[in-house]
């Protein structure tokens, strides 16, 4: 960590670092951090108070990176850009070769990493999913509802985005063999015959990024210990991708469950996500968070939340997009953000990185290495088939919710409270 002499800083550059600091993580955790309200940042922020004091300056500075300080005390002057302005700059690089030229040479210096994977990533509408049904209107009934009904099952898991790591740890993610080759073989035919007519390059990348399953095989899950999460999880940058991460680690569910999750679903105050999901092979049905991870999303995550929401809320509704089912996610975040925020953090942390279906791996052995009964991890992963679910809850294996909590308690994976581990 870089140790800045604040005192040599003059009032423009010490609110400067406080501004990037709330942008980057949001006033209220920036508060939280700094160790006042969020009300006197504000009025930092805003430069209505003529002193700041150097200590706060000084724990601002180790909230950001040595680009980001050197951005704030030595860079261009920082300004609020809001959406508008922003379509302002790409309607004018569209029109003007110059300006076009300079602004993608600063968009790939500074931003390289991130666009070679957000240029990765296709976003499907609602219209690519019909366009698809009445392409297979010249298949038979039940190749058509086959096709269909796998395809819809993987865009859910994915968060309707497709990406070459979101599509191959969607695929490792299935139950069966069986499920993962009709999951692929649909992803495979929708690819070919609706990505590739919008955008040929990319629907070219995405095809070739996964195999059709084959065998029993599946890859052998990352070694991953509860040391090597956390390091991963303080490392993370974006506060929606850190709270997400943690999620992941507690909870065993699904990359795509996780990302699915609704505010409705989400209970606080009794510490429990009510998924209720039900497929034929799968019945996610409840997940519980730790009293630490409960705090830390009401806290501080879900107040950064709502200023994300305030901030872009007129700009999707200007795109068209269904607000209300937006601002009801828990996560109203790209996927493809998210994952780069992790891989970023894993690279930092471990020089690589793994598949974030990993991680439901690693919390499946965790429980079990506290002698969990694996009917009991089943359940709470949701891997127990809804018929099977039932005659388990009906004449074998009466158990209640709060019994289940109280396992979960105390032996699943703790990320904030490292002296429970």
């Amino acid at each position: 960590m870089v140790k800045i002499d604040v005192n040599k800083l003059d009032s423009e550059q010490k609110i400067r670092i406080l501004k990037k600091a709330a942008e980057k993580y949001g006033l209220s955790y920036v508060a939280q951090k700094l160790g006042i309200d969020r009300s006197t940042l504000y009025r930092y922020v805003a430069g209505k108070v003529k002193k700041v004091p150097d200590q706060v300056i000084q724990l601002a500075t180790e909230m950001l990176s040595i680009e980001e300080l050197s951005d704030a005390i030595y860079g261009l002057k920082i300004v609020d850009v809001d959406p508008t302005t922003a379509l302002n700059v790409v309607i004018k690089a569209l029109r003007d070769e110059g300006f076009r030229n300079f602004f993608l040479t600063l968009l790939y210096q500074y931003m390289g990493d991130y666009l070679k994977t957000t240029t990765n990533t296709y976003i499907v509408s609602k219209d690519d999913v019909k366009k698809f049904e009445t392409l297979l209107s010249n298949k038979s009934k039940s190749t058509k509802d086959m096709r269909l009904r796998y395809l819809k099952r993987a865009l859910s898991d994915l968060g309707y985005e497709l990406s070459p790591d979101g599509i191959r740890e969607v695929i490792a993610e299935a139950e069966t063999p069986n499920i993962a080759r009709h999951m692929a073989n649909s992803l495979k035919l929708f690819i070919k015959t609706i990505v590739r007519e919008k955008n040929p390059g990319l629907a070219h990348l995405l095809y070739s990024s996964f195999t059709v399953p084959k065998g029993k095989y599946k890859r052998k899950p990352e070694s991953l210990n509860i040391e090597t999460l956390k390091r991963i999880f303080n490392a993370i940058d974006h506060l929606g991708a850190k709270a997400y991460f943690l999620l992941l680690c507690e909870t065993g569910l699904r990359t795509g469950e996780v990302y699915s999750i609704t505010l409705d679903q989400l209970d606080l105050e009794h510490r429990v996500i009510k998924l209720m999901k039900e497929s034929e092979t799968k019945r996610a049905y409840i997940a519980f968070v730790h009293p630490e991870t409960a705090e830390f999303l009401k806290n501080i995550y879900l107040p950064y939340r709502d200023e994300f929401i305030k901030r872009y809320e007129a700009s999707v509704r200007q795109i068209g997009q269904d607000v209300d089912k937006w601002k009801n996610k828990l996560f109203p975040f790209q996927l493809s953000d998210i994952r780069y925020s992790i891989k970023q953090a894993m690279k930092k942390v471990l020089g690589r990185e793994f598949r974030l279906y990993d991680v439901r791996s690693f919390w499946a052995s965790y429980m079990l290495k506290q002698g969990v009964s694996p009917m009991i991890i089943n359940l709470l992963q949701g891997r127990a088939p809804p018929q099977q679910f039932k005659i388990l809850q009906d004449h074998y294996f009466v158990i209640s919710d709060i019994e289940l909590q109280q396992i979960y308690d105390k032996y699943a994976p703790r990320l904030l409270d490292s002296q429970k581990d």
